[in-house]
């Protein structure tokens, strides 16, 4: 049920007209329901497994999670890790295995093997949760609907922002209504992924695909218009997906922590990180790179916690090597850029612009290797980019309008709404998020034809 689509728009329009009808103590529930329908629609066999691994999670921390006990805890972090290795690196592991010469039954494609929905984002948010638990970090005794809520939550369900215990599971039973505020910061939220998702985004993917899919067929020019061009898909789509959802989850009267916040507008590899996929980042940090040692045991060994952070993070995105690479990219990056503005004080008076524009296309040079079908492919992009006497590309008419509107949408990301409140009807604040929503998804569905998220893959 993808978010720009003619399904979504219906199913969301009857959830909140019905949640803001109910009482308060219902809408948990309903909330629930609505989620399992939202992910079911999917697969039901695999809304199956994904209940019974959230079940798991919960009689583990209900019945066995004692504080500060290590041992239990590795019990449940195993459950969660095999589960994901099971259905998105079990095959990726037989490919290994077979290169260096161990096997030889290999599955020829990735549709023989089919992956679960949104795994690699609610094994995170479960891992994050015991974890706080076990550390103390999260003492509010959780039941099991406000769990499954909590895990469960359709508008960040597929693709993020990973959750926190302490920012959504204490926020449950505050008391909501319907707040001009929340409807028309909501609405905006959603006019303004749908515009990054459906105006920009699937407008240059479809060059973009053709490029990527034959590397190294076409001229340096369209090379390096794709180069430039996915850099802002990406970045238009995932955080297209993250405005959508934290609109959706306002207009229901829960805040979603921003993911977003103008990356390519950063001085540093440090930076960019702070800014792009923030609740993954953090993750990685909280959970990864800590317990490895952080930067407490020089600069060697901080390095080489940076470079196997980026590089787990790197294959928690995909299984292939072009995600290996492009952990490892960025975790050379932060390593050398930790390197050398320690010892060469002159880094840090580099004006920001020129900063930020080297930032950039290193950035874009990993994302060769992110969009890459295989590293045959990557490397042969990469040599596309100098290639004199390959086809031209023809791009259709307005391109550099929507290299434009990028960079407006770039500028004004994440820019505070701040209404002024006015008492309104009742009505009115029914009708105006309802109506927004559906001239929104109409528009969605008609220009775009319903693409895909990039980041429903993972």
């Amino acid at each position: 049920m993808l978010f720009n689509s003619l399904v979504f728009l219906i199913f969301f329009s009857f959830v909140y007209l019905i949640y803001w009808s109910l009482d308060h103590k219902w809408r948990r529930g309903f909330l629930i329901l609505a989620s399992i329908v939202f992910y079911g629609y999917w697969s039901v066999v695999f809304l199956a497994h994904f209940v019974l691994v959230v079940v798991l999670n919960y009689a583990y921390y209900y019945f066995f999670e004692r504080r500060g006990d290590r041992k239990r805890l590795v019990w449940i972090l195993i459950l969660n890790l095999a589960n994901l290795f099971v259905f998105k690196y079990y095959p990726f592991f037989k490919r290994v295995m077979s290169d260096i010469g161990f096997g030889t039954d290999v599955m020829s494609t990735s549709a023989e093997w089919i992956l679960p929905l949104a795994i690699s984002f609610y094994t995170f948010q479960m891992i994050s949760f015991q974890v706080d638990v076990h550390r103390g970090d999260f003492e509010y005794k959780v039941s099991f609907s406000d769990f499954l809520l909590f895990i469960l939550f359709f508008p960040q369900l597929i693709a993020g922002p990973i959750l926190r215990a302490k920012d959504f599971l204490t926020r449950i039973h505050v008391p909501k209504r319907p707040n001009l505020l929340f409807s028309t910061t909501g609405c905006w939220w959603l006019l303004f992924g749908l515009i990054k998702k459906v105006l920009i985004a699937d407008q240059i993917s479809v060059w973009i695909d053709t490029v990527y899919s034959t590397p190294g067929t076409y001229n340096a020019e369209a090379h390096w218009v794709s180069f430039y061009g996915f850099a802002i898909q990406i970045y238009c789509d995932f955080s297209g997906y993250t405005d959508i959802a934290r609109g959706c989850a306002l207009l229901l009267g829960y805040k979603l922590p921003p993911n977003f916040l103008a990356p390519y507008f950063s001085g540093s590899f440090r930076e960019f990180w702070r800014r792009w996929h923030i609740s993954l980042s953090t993750w990685l940090r909280d959970y990864l790179y800590i317990p490895l040692g952080g930067n407490r045991s020089g600069n060697l060994r901080t390095n080489i916690n940076l470079f196997l952070t980026m590089l787990l993070g790197g294959l928690w995105h995909g299984a292939n090597y072009t995600f290996i690479i492009w952990g490892a990219w960025h975790g050379i990056l932060l390593g050398l850029e930790r390197l050398l503005i320690g010892r060469f004080s002159f880094f840090n008076r580099i004006p920001k612009f020129v900063s930020a524009l080297f930032v950039f296309h290193l950035v874009s040079i990993g994302w060769i290797f992110f969009r890459a079908d295989s590293v045959v492919d990557a490397f042969g992009f990469i040599s596309g980019l100098f290639n004199i006497s390959g086809a031209k590309l023809r791009l259709p008419w307005g391109t550099n309008w929507i290299f434009i509107s990028f960079l407006i949408v770039h500028w004004l990301e994440y820019r505070s709404v701040k209404p002024k409140r006015e008492s309104l009807k009742r009505v009115l604040r029914y009708a105006i998020p309802v109506v927004t929503i559906f001239v929104g998804f109409w528009i969605a569905g008609s220009v775009s034809g319903e693409r895909s998220f990039i980041y429903f893959q993972f």
